[in-house]
């Protein structure tokens, strides 16, 4: 294959022409023929390339674009056996053995690689399957706890109670109809009070169901059953059936990969053949679910019996891996569109909320859209619940000054809770410290470079070894703030876990992580996989909240991830203060950016 000298090519696009080469060879020995790598095979494992690095599970053109396939080029692929096409059917499957598939629809053009393909077809197929099941009527005592439900009140009177509450028992109401379900919203609207309200429906009619409780990390598990706990216990008298089994323990909440690796009580693992023993199936933070893991999921679930409940804000960013699941599933006027119930009233971000008005700015901006007047709106507000700003960033400065400034008061504080716990190493002191640690948190849109996760957390580390005397080069030493990267069930510790290194009890030169949401500790030398966490990517504050929240959008405006949906995640995750760092324009393209991701799931589900 040729190509340019003086074209840099990413490891993804490296990656995809070698296999549209290693592919056309083993087509060339199988048929005996010497001819050269077709043009329209190469340029479409290069656009395969650009759509694998944007999160795309296809290659996808309209009408109105230039087409990367032309007809005629699309019936070469075919004759070579390298393309085959899209079965009209859905519960079809092809001719698996040939590598791309066509798809054709009325106003898009889709190629996608077989596995892609399979993929999103049999999550399709699944969610069909489920949201095509009928349920009973609702019996009278259900009918009873949800009139019942009215009658709840949280805290002092709040603005919109009355349409909150409506707004909930209709999801809940709504939710008890259907097999597969989503309640999707942003934060503070109520998305867990309605799963409480749920399961206690469901109990009151079957006592005995077997429920499952999850999200993609263990941060996001652990919020979800404290809001379950928080939920439940301040009104004992109506969630009866759910506290009872918080109490007993049977309402386990695990990752969804743990729950994908636990063995069944035969020994084995859940798969298509010996599924998933729940009834009930309730995963937050849905919109962290890629293609592959909504697959994974999907094939170990009993369509027969499992009732399948996903909770999530769909403008949240999209997984880290390929596509857009929930974003797919929850299409305004989509084929799920009875399946789906939306929460628009925030108790969190009511009208005294700055958090909420910046938030509610960067998911509804417009063109023409002036960059200007927005900076100076949220430039500094700190009268109402909560306090946002915006600084821009000093040139040079490769951890912006004004970041320092904002991180030295919460590092001070953490920094003190570490010594009074170093000096009295009981149980109220460490529980203190990992309170101070969760209160802030820098949230970065780049890893590497300039204002990025690993500049942060070296500036962070320094601070820190200065403070406990360990040495620069120390990898462990009390107060480090880690995160895991790395799903280990083995060690019971998942992708996205934080913990704290401490000082093992009776032998201060090992040391241990302390996860406090889960009060569990790890011998540090049997960490997987981890990153320092002072700072994080705003990818993984997902299903997390901190009191105070540094957003760090990129430095170079052409950067790809300066995105509303990247803004929008960082911003939504303070409860009490979002100070917004960046450049001018990168602002403003994080404003106006939305990202769009190549996919046919919705298209898929419409195939009824």
């Amino acid at each position: 294959m040729q190509q340019d000298e003086n074209v840099q090519l990413s490891e993804t696009q490296l990656a995809y022409r070698t296999i549209g080469q290693a592919l056309w060879n083993t087509l060339c020995r199988a048929r005996s023929i010497q001819k050269e790598t077709p043009e329209c095979l190469n340029r479409l494992m290069d656009a395969l390339a650009e759509s694998e690095e944007k999160g795309s599970v296809c290659v996808q053109w309209s009408k109105k674009q230039k087409a990367v396939l032309s007809s005629k080029e699309c019936e070469e692929l075919k004759d070579y056996g390298l393309l085959t096409e899209k079965p009209e059917k859905l519960e079809q499957s092809g001719n698996q053995e040939i590598p791309f598939v066509l798809d054709r629809q009325s106003s898009v053009t889709r190629v996608y690689t077989q596995r892609r393909f399979m993929q999103e077809r049999e999550v399709a197929l699944s969610i069909l399957a489920m949201s095509q099941k009928k349920i009973g009527a609702l019996k009278a005592p259900v009918k009873k706890a949800l009139l019942g439900f009215n009658e709840l009140q949280y805290g002092p009177a709040r603005e919109n109670d009355e349409e909150s509450r409506a707004e909930q028992q209709g999801a809940v109401a709504e939710a008890l109809k259907h097999q597969f379900f989503i309640i999707t919203g942003g934060p503070g609207t109520g998305k867990t009070t309605v799963v409480a309200k749920l399961l206690e429906c469901l109990l009151i009619e079957n006592p005995t169901l077997k429920i499952a409780l999850a999200a993609p990390t263990g941060k996001a598990t652990a919020r979800i059953m404290q809001s379950l706990i928080n939920s439940t216990q301040r009104f004992p008298d109506y969630f009866s059936h759910v506290i009872e089994r918080i109490n007993a323990d049977s309402l386990p909440a695990r990752t969804i990969h743990k729950w994908l690796l636990s063995p069944n009580e035969k020994g084995k693992i859940p798969n298509e053949e010996q599924p998933l023993d729940v009834d009930v199936m309730i995963i937050d933070e849905a919109s962290m679910i890629d293609l592959r893991l909504a697959k994974r999921l999907l094939s170990v679930i009993d369509e027969n019996r499992t009732r399948l409940i996903l909770l999530g804000d769909k403008y949240q960013l999209s997984a880290v891996g390929p596509g857009s699941v929930l974003g797919d599933l929850t299409a305004k006027d989509g084929a799920m569109a009875k399946n789906v119930a939306e929460l628009t009233i925030s108790h969190r971000f009511t009208s005294d909320s700055n958090v909420g008005l910046l938030a509610s700015e960067i998911k509804t901006a417009e063109k023409p859209f002036d960059i200007k007047s927005f900076i100076d709106e949220f430039k500094l507000r700190g009268e109402g619940k909560d306090q946002v700003s915006i600084k821009l960033y000093h040139a040079n400065d490769f951890v912006d000054r004004s970041l320092r400034a904002w991180m030295k008061p919460h590092l001070d504080d953490y920094l003190m809770a570490l010594k009074t716990y170093q000096k009295k190493k009981d149980g109220p002191s460490l529980q203190a410290l990992w309170l101070e640690a969760e209160r802030f948190r820098v949230l970065c849109a780049t890893r590497v470079g300039t204002n990025g996760v690993n500049a942060i957390n070296d500036y962070a580390e320094s601070l820190v070894r200065e403070e406990v005397g360990a040495p620069s080069d120390a990898l462990f030493y009390p107060g480090r703030l880690v995160i895991i990267r790395k799903n280990t069930p083995s060690l019971d510790v998942y992708n996205g876990d934080v913990g704290i290194v401490i000082e093992q009890a009776g032998d201060v030169s090992r040391y241990e992580l302390f996860i406090g949401d889960r009060d569990k500790r790890i011998p540090a030398g049997l960490l997987p996989e981890h990153d320092t966490a002072f700072a994080m990517t705003i990818h993984q504050s997902q299903g997390s909240q901190f009191e105070h929240v540094a957003v760090l959008l990129p430095n170079d405006a052409e950067n790809p991830l300066c995105s509303r949906e990247l803004f929008y995640t960082g911003v939504t995750r303070a409860q009490k203060e979002a100070a917004v760092f960046g450049s001018l324009t990168s602002i403003e393209r994080s404003v106006l950016t939305r990202t769009e991701r190549a996919s046919g799931l919705a298209d898929r589900l419409a195939q009824k």
